[in-house]
């Protein structure tokens, strides 16, 4: 009885096609992969401008607890407080109430010195400076604007993509009001590309007045 000697493995054509079908796969996984990993930096970067926002209001409040009020018969007070932030009472108003707003420097904060305010310093015409990122906690803070240099220390090489500022403004109805708006941008691409924005807004009041 004859034999049917003939290959019964894959042919030429039927390999290819299974190398194609691979090959479409695991595109598709490393499209997938890709994808997964851009949003989850995307999603990392959001968490961390609501801690900066959240940071900013919260040191300012803190700010206002201690100035306004445990501060108010030694040397502190409500005007006290607004004045550290640029509040003069006129029309030239400076820092945080300048038209261009403001940056701070919380871990330089010092309770000590209720007018002075040099952890709070205008913004630039072409915006506020990038904070750098410390994991090394130089401060007591991750995110500051103490820069770490390179070797040759021209370089900084741990500035972030975030920058932040805080734009204050006395109600108009009431002197006792103060309404604080803080911004955070950032790039999640290339510096061309167009910056993302969070904010956060509050009102502060002298409710011990």
């Amino acid at each position: 009885m004859h034999k049917d000697k003939r290959n019964k493995g894959f042919t030429i054509i039927e390999a290819l096609i299974a190398i194609f079908i691979l090959t479409v796969s695991v595109s598709s996984m490393l499209g997938v992969t890709a994808q997964s990993a851009s949003f989850s930096r995307y999603s990392n970067n959001e968490i961390t401008a609501n801690y900066l926002l959240q940071e900013a209001v919260d040191s300012i409040r803190n700010s206002r607890d201690t100035i306004a009020f445990q501060m108010k018969t030694s040397g502190g007070g409500w005007d006290k407080f607004l004045n550290r932030y640029g509040w003069n009472g006129g029309s030239n108003m400076d820092k945080c109430f300048n038209s261009k707003g403001c940056y701070l420097e919380i871990d330089k904060f010092d309770f000590d010195n209720t007018s002075d305010g040099k952890d709070i310093s205008i913004c630039g015409t072409s915006g506020c400076p990038k904070l750098n990122y410390d994991d090394e906690l130089g401060s007591s803070l991750f995110y500051n604007y103490i820069p770490i240099l390179d070797e040759a220390k021209e370089n900084v090489v741990n500035e972030s993509i975030f920058s932040r500022k805080v734009e204050m403004k006395i109600s108009d109805s009431n002197p006792d009001e103060l309404n604080i708006k803080v911004t955070v941008s950032w790039n999640n691409g290339t510096a061309s590309s167009t910056p993302k924005t969070q904010k956060l807004e509050m009102t502060l009041t002298n409710w011990q007045n």
